[in-house]
């Protein structure tokens, strides 16, 4: 039993790695990789029993059950590792490339295992906000613009490259304009945390992060960030400072490069880029709409819930969520609100709510109802898809359904 030979590459690319980030060492970083075969743990040991010594790695039958994506993992046994998931390793194919691509991407991971075990400000993200992050044309376009002068910089090279490091500055400072708060972090926020694992991983491949301006308006800003975070990085090793300090003291990157380079300096749009913003905005726009519209064309009857104040929301599945509207979202799939003497679980049964924010719910609609039943004074629904329990003496029939009022 032999590693593939793309892992016993990348693990040689990898022991000869320069120095990529202060204190980060990948060739000390525990390394799981599954190779569609067996799992293979590398610079550790697991701490846990069902592995086999091989060769200097451990080996697993399968896949790892702490292995499902490529992310930072911990296994039972308490030890952190970068966990990379391949359909085969052992598939034909140009061997060096399989291996400098897979040592880049176990770099990647074990980047996030260095931020696991250094504290620092720069890390943590409030993904949330990224649900509610605004969609229109204005902040798409701003974002392409950005895009398209963060890539002129890094193929300035030696030359010009702070002139359009600032109007990439002006362009961001733009659309920041458009954002709250809470926008603002997540999107920085990622940038460090993510966008400087992307800045490791090409940095290790001597590439630079690839920037496309055309597809920028369609792109989330959670995708984006892995690209403007590495960019704004390689542009931050130009300046010759020691700005690594100050990211993990947690300074936004555009803010140091901003000390750097001078204050956002305007440079004037791109028609094309307009034009393709503004077509992303109206695409998703009529998603939404769509979306909605297959909500309201439920046959069968509907249920209103109103309890302004005192509804929460408990679990939900944030990939099959939709703001469609200020304060309104969709649960397409799952979701679970409580309330007083109220119980609603959803499993793909779509739910639309209401409310000042995504988890103070004022207001719960449901549509293609199957007949609920009524005893010891419960108003309830139980199928596969969907749970309902409600106080009987508070439902109203309506020409829709039902309707509920709690105070």
């Amino acid at each position: 039993m032999h590693p593939p030979a793309a892992l016993t590459g990348a693990l040689t690319l990898i022991a000869r790695a320069p120095a990529l980030w202060p204190g980060f060492a990948p060739q000390r970083t525990p390394l799981l990789t599954f190779d569609g075969t067996r799992t293979w743990l590398n610079h550790a040991d697991p701490g846990e029993d069902g592995w086999t010594h091989v060769d200097g790695a451990w080996v697993w039958p399968g896949r790892h059950p702490a292995l499902s994506a490529h992310t930072a993992v911990t296994l039972p046994g308490g030890l952190g590792a970068a966990g990379v998931l391949l359909p085969d390793l052992s598939l034909p194919g140009d061997p060096d490339q399989a291996a400098r691509t897979l040592a880049a991407t176990l770099i990647h991971e074990a980047f996030h295992v260095y931020q696991g075990a250094t504290p620092s400000p720069a890390w943590p993200a409030p993904e949330l906000a990224a649900l509610t992050y605004p969609a229109g044309a204005e902040v798409r376009h701003a974002r392409a613009e950005e895009t398209h002068w963060l890539r002129v910089a890094l193929r300035a090279g030696a030359g010009d490259w702070a002139t359009p490091a600032r109007h990439t500055l002006h362009w961001r400072s733009r659309r920041h304009a458009q954002l709250d708060a809470a926008h603002r972090t997540f999107e920085t926020r990622m940038e460090t945390t993510e966008g400087l694992a992307q800045y490791v991983e090409t940095r290790f491949l001597s590439e630079y992060p690839d920037l496309d301006p055309d597809g920028a308006p369609q792109q989330t800003p959670r995708f984006w960030s892995y690209r403007s975070g590495a960019a704004l990085a390689h542009l931050l090793d130009r300046t010759g400072t020691p700005w690594t300090g100050e990211v993990l003291a947690g300074h936004p990157l555009a803010d140091l490069l901003t000390g750097q380079v001078g204050s956002p300096l305007p440079a004037a749009p791109h028609p094309d880029l307009e034009g393709a913003a503004q077509a992303a905005a109206d695409a998703h726009d009529a998603d939404l709409s769509a979306r909605l519209a297959a909500f309201h064309a439920q046959p069968g009857p509907a249920l209103h819930l109103s309890s302004p104040g005192r509804l929460r929301l408990g679990g939900f599945d944030p990939m099959n969520l939709h703001a469609v509207g200020p304060g309104m979202f969709l649960h397409a799939r799952h979701v679970q609100v409580r309330g007083p003497d109220a119980e609603l679980l959803t499993v793909g049964h779509p739910v639309l709510t209401r409310g000042p924010d995504l988890f103070d719910v004022h207001e719960v609609t449901l549509r293609g109802l199957p007949a609920p039943t009524a005893h010891g004074g419960r108003w309830r629904i139980r199928t596969p898809t969907l749970t309902l329990d409600l106080p009987g003496d508070a439902i109203q029939v309506t020409p829709a359904g039902w309707s509920v009022r709690l105070d």
